[in-house]
């Protein structure tokens, strides 16, 4: 019996997974998605800002400190659904987060997240699609959403703001994305011009041409204004990565939440008039369950209340708070209907 040598084995499968591959191409079975790690598995849990790496598969390609948020770190500033740039559901439990744009003392900066894919086929079509979510904590919006594929391992760490590359896949045709409820798709088709084998996903417009909405005026006081995009999913996810730390899916019901409000502002200043901010419910609704959270432009709680009569008076442990802006997240439930309400509110005294 004829015995495969170690280099004659890996040379033998090599081809026999490329003659397969041609085989599916030709037939027409093949998805032309693009597989990557995804971000469920991972080799620790997150406890901070910066830990991409920590995400199997990921990393920072620049000097950019691109985030890891996994429900296994619920509860800190990089827990899922809650963290320090606001609150988002996923369906995986887990997501990363970049920074489009960054005015202010670290202007034009950029983050970017980085991974290895199996190599490409020279002249397929190929899909390549990321979701995408603005973060509540973000004052601007922005376009230039892209995919940068590359033959090797990109690695500037001493880079920190736009990637001077071309992406193969740009999402600027989506226009500027706002949305911070929602996931939002983008997606693209490309034809592969060499096998690639690794990808950066980013911002890859420098400021000067790049389309910016701004949203409010509440400015971070460290950073200034800012796009904080959370990354849902790049490609199709690997399924066979292992999930041990992983714990089961939260799912909110988004619905709409018109009848529910809650004002812009308000000011505690003594005289009985919208000194209080509360909801603003339609007459006669009877909440199944309610939460309130109020939280200060450091991401710190300073406020919780499970009774949707009580309110905010714009104190944190019997302390005035400074005049500015501030974020609320309501999670209410009506007739077994699941809302979710946030956004921005300003204290004026």
């Amino acid at each position: 019996m004829q015995v495969l040598s170690f280099l004659d084995y890996n040379l033998f499968s090599m081809k026999r997974i490329t003659i397969i591959t041609y085989l599916l191409l030709l037939c027409g079975l093949a998805s032309g998605q693009i597989i990557t790690p995804g971000f469920i598995s991972c080799t620790a849990c997150p406890t901070t800002y910066s830990e991409v790496y920590l995400c199997t598969g990921w990393r920072q390609p620049t000097g950019g400190t691109s985030d890891y948020f996994n429900i296994c770190a619920a509860g800190t500033t990089v827990g899922v659904p809650d963290n320090y740039f606001g609150y988002q559901t996923a369906a995986d439990s887990a997501y990363t987060g970049l920074f489009t744009y960054a005015q202010g003392a670290l202007y034009d900066y950029k983050e970017y997240i980085g991974t290895s894919i199996a190599p490409l086929v020279v002249g397929y079509t190929y899909t390549m699609s990321i979701s995408v979510s603005l973060s509540d904590s973000s004052s601007i919006a922005t376009d230039g959403l892209g995919v940068f594929f590359s033959t090797y391992q990109l690695d500037s760490p001493s880079l920190y703001s736009t990637l001077m590359v071309t992406p193969q896949v740009d999402y600027s045709s989506y226009g500027i994305i706002t949305d911070k409820n929602n996931w939002v798709t983008l997606s693209k088709t490309f034809v592969a011009d060499s096998a690639y084998t690794n990808i950066v996903v980013g911002g890859f417009k420098p400021t000067g041409i790049m389309l910016i909405d701004t949203l409010s005026n509440a400015c971070n006081d460290v950073i200034g204004c800012y796009s904080y995009y959370y990354i849902g999913h790049i490609g199709v996810p690997d399924s066979t990565k292992d999930t041990t730390l992983v714990s089961t899916p939260v799912t909110t019901v988004i619905t709409d939440t018109t009848k529910h409000v809650f004002p812009s502002g308000f000011t505690p200043n003594g005289d009985s008039h919208n000194d209080i901010f509360r909801i603003i419910a339609s007459p006669g609704c009877q909440f199944n369950e309610y939460t309130l959270s109020i939280f200060n432009r450091f991401g710190q709680l300073v406020f919780y209340s499970e009774n949707p009569a009580s309110g905010w008076d714009g104190t944190f442990n019997t302390v005035p708070q400074e005049i500015g802006a501030y974020y609320y997240m309501a999670k209410i439930k009506v007739n077994g209907i699941e809302s979710l309400l946030k956004g921005d509110i300003t204290l004026v005294r």
